[in-house]
This record gives C-alpha cells, sequence and structure tokens, in this order.
C-alpha cells in the first residue's frame, strides 16, 4: 500500500506496524445537523481504506469521534429553542451513524463523544501547563504557539506559507485573534473560561469548556496512544485543527512525529460552492437514498479519487446508479449465484486474474478508486456478454463481488 502524506507531500510505502494493529483516527462530525455528501466522501473513504487493510492481512484499531462540544452545537440548539443541545447532539449523531450505515461505512472500534472525555483532557492541559507551552489568562487557558518553533509545520507543507497566512486560515476558522487575553493572535485556547449562556463544566482550572483541537488530540491518544500510524480528514482540518494536534499531542506526550502519515481528503461542491452546512448548500445523503441505491452512492463517491475536489451534480448521481445495476446484474449473471468470497482471497488471485490484478494495484495506489472502478465495470461488461466460460464465470464473479466488497458495496437486490 501506498499513500499520500500530506507532512512531506509524497505518495509513500505504507509499512503497518509489527508490533500490534494500524492505529488510524478520523476526525468526525460536530452533529448540529444531518450527513451531507461531504461528510458521506471522507468516512466512505476512510471506510474502503480500513477494508483494504484488512483484506491485506493487517489488524486496524479505528478511532473517531464526535465533537459534541463545539459551538455551532450550541449556536444551533439555541437557534432552535425548543431543544438542549446535548439532545439535538444524541439526535443528530444517531442520524449520522444510521445514514453512513445505510451505505455500508461501517462502525470504527471506538466511537467517542468529547463530552464523555473531559478528564482525559483535563490531564493533557496540566501537562501542557507543567511543560511551558500553555498559560492561564483570566480563567482561560491557551497554548502558546510560539514555544513551538514547528507549530504550522503541516500546514507549511500544504502551503499555507508564512504568519499572516496562518493566522488569516485560523480566523476563517473561529480563530479571535484581538483576543486581550492571548499574548499573541495566534495561539489558541485549550480551556474557555465560564461563559453566561453557554454550557460549562467543572475542571481543575475553573468551571468552563475545552478548546475544539485538544479534544482531538485527547481522545486519539487514550484510545490509539501517543504515537498513531494514520491520521485522516477532510483538508479543512489541516490548519488549525490538524497542526493544533500536532502541536499539543507532541508536547504533552514528548513523542515524536504524533501521526506518520497524515491523509486528507478533498472537498465536495455544489454548483463550484463547498457544501457546508453553515451555507446550507448540501446534498442531504437520507434524500439520496430515496431514490438510488446505497451501492450507486457508494459508487458515486468512489468515482473520485479522494484527495480530489470535486463538483456534484445530479447526472453523476444517474450514472453510478446505472453503474451500480450493471455490477449487480454481472454478479448474479449465470445459472447459480457465486458463494462469498473473502476479500483477502483476492491477492492469492492476482497471477490468474489479470483484472484483480489491475483492480488490486489501483488500491494499492494510493487509494484509487477510480481506476479501480472502471476496472470492476470492464468485468462486469466482460461477464455480461459472455466471455466467460461457465466455470470461468463463476470464479469471476466470485472475484468481482470481492474486489467490490472493499469499495463498500453489497451486491444485493433490495428485500
Amino acid at each position: 500500500m501506498r499513500l499520500f502524506n500530506t507532512m512531506t507531500q509524497h505518495v509513500e510505502d505504507f509499512v503497518a506496524p509489527t508490533d500490534g494493529p494500524v492505529r488510524l483516527y478520523v476526525c468526525g462530525v460536530t452533529p448540529y445537523d444531518t450527513a451531507h455528501l461531504g461528510h458521506a466522501f471522507v468516512y466512505a473513504t476512510f471506510d474502503t481504506l480500513v477494508r483494504t487493510l484488512q483484506a491485506q492481512g493487517h489488524t486496524v484499531d479505528y478511532t473517531e469521534n464526535v465533537t459534541d462540544i463545539d459551538d455551532p452545537l450550541f449556536a444551533k440548539a439555541k437557534e432552535l429553542g425548543n431543544i438542549t443541545w446535548d439532545e439535538l447532539a444524541r439526535r443528530e449523531t444517531e442520524r449520522f451513524l444510521h445514514e453512513m450505515g445505510a451505505i455500508n461505512v461501517a462502525m470504527p472500534n471506538h466511537y467517542v463523544r468529547a463530552s464523555d472525555e473531559l478528564p482525559t483532557m483535563f490531564a493533557m492541559i496540566a501537562q501542557l501547563l507543567a511543560n511551558g507551552h500553555a498559560y492561564v489568562s483570566d480563567g482561560w487557558i491557551y497554548f502558546d504557539h510560539t514555544s513551538d518553533p514547528s507549530y504550522g509545520q503541516l500546514a507549511e507543507a500544504a502551503g499555507f506559507h508564512g504568519y499572516a497566512a496562518l493566522l488569516a486560515e485560523a480566523n476563517e476558522h473561529g480563530n479571535v485573534p484581538d483576543d486581550p487575553r492571548k499574548r499573541d493572535p495566534l495561539d489558541f485556547m485549550l480551556w474557555r473560561g465560564e461563559t453566561p449562556g453557554e454550557p460549562s463544566w467543572p475542571s481543575p482550572f475553573g468551571p468552563g469548556r475545552p478548546g475544539w483541537h485538544i479534544e482531538c488530540s485527547a481522545m486519539s491518544t487514550r484510545y490509539l496512544g501517543p504515537q498513531l500510524d494514520i491520521h485522516g480528514g477532510g483538508r479543512d482540518l489541516i490548519f488549525p485543527h490538524h497542526s493544533s494536534e500536532i502541536a499539543q499531542a507532541e508536547n504533552a506526550s514528548g513523542q515524536r512525529p504524533f501521526v506518520r502519515v497524515w491523509m486528507h481528503t478533498g472537498m465536495v461542491a455544489l454548483g463550484g460552492t463547498k457544501m457546508s452546512k453553515s451555507l446550507g448548500n448540501l446534498i442531504i445523503v437520507g434524500k439520496l437514498l430515496e431514490t438510488n441505491t446505497p451501492d450507486a452512492i457508494r459508487l458515486l463517491l468512489a468515482r473520485h479519487h479522494y484527495r480530489s475536489d470535486w463538483d456534484y451534480f445530479p447526472d453523476d448521481m444517474a450514472t453510478a446508479q446505472t453503474l451500480a445495476d450493471r455490477l449487480l446484474a454481472a454478479a448474479d449473471a449465470g445459472e447459480m449465484v457465486p458463494r462469498p468470497l473473502p476479500a483477502g482471497v483476492l491477492w492469492q488471485m492476482r497471477t490468474e486474474q489479470p483484472a484483480i490484478d489491475e483492480f488490486l494495484t489501483a488500491m494499492e495506489d494510493d487509494l484509487d478508486t477510480p481506476r479501480a472502478v472502471a476496472t470492476l465495470d470492464a468485468l462486469a461488461r466482460d461477464l455480461l456478454a459472455g466471455t466467460f466460460s461457465a466455470a470461468e464465470g463463476m470464479v469471476t464473479r466470485q472475484a468481482l463481488r470481492a474486489a467490490a466488497s472493499l469499495l463498500g458495496l453489497r451486491l444485493r437486490r433490495a428485500e
């Protein structure tokens, strides 16, 4: 497997650890509204990665968080007026999980809510204070970014050059540069002192709530340890969120690097504008499921490389549904429905099946799912055209189903 590492800006050989599972952390949603296609693109990508690693014989320890302590959630609950923030978080988390499950995105090993992990955050904040990387100001706590000369290295690699560029990007993501409590506009919050009208929790530092960045550093290291093999999320998280995660985790534990491979997905747009809850320009997964099969939605996503930005068009959804129908017809063609074949057997078949070799080569090449999908489509067309003998057809249909499973496809008819 070769993966593009955002930190190095190169596609590199991924070497799985020999002393334990592959440790994967992916930043989850802030549950204040329903799941959209941009969310589905992120979580289908990492579901595909996990399926591929597991089929190669690796064990994956996968943690995903729920950011249920965050400004947008509190603001949405206040706007609605008839629901508390925690009730809203529970409702939207359940809906998100239902919709991801509907498109066959498997649950991670650990699905962690920030509101359940406050003691872990307290310990990390206390360590950063003790190490001189954080300071208290009027009951609020900030990370002193000047205490870490490598702060922003991930963002620099991704194209954010210089202090002004970092500050502008941070401001786009909720940073308050003129906060009088800060020593520097780029310092970021670890603990927010109690604010009237907002949820608050008791802590060793006084009442308040954690900052966004400390939540993920604390949760990832609690469940996976101080050093991760792969950390993922959308490209819009590179700065300040992921860059701040690095600073917190490394300076609290003293171990570097915090992450071996950083993976970031591209942005999904509608009419040229990135989909986001704040803008309301969303293609809702639940709505797509009303008129399309789950396999079609997975194929819509897989036909775009995970690092690519792309625009959604209704015609693309129709094309994906036609493709899903063709793959299903090919998988079911013949006098006998093929018995299930473990996906891991594909690696044993690649020397005998050129199409399977091409499919696996694509998946191993930085999850080149568009090429992998095209290979499956060509294989399905050959099956439907009767290119294979009966015996060859049976084996090929088994291989088609196994390969499709790596992309999260079920290839089964609606019940």
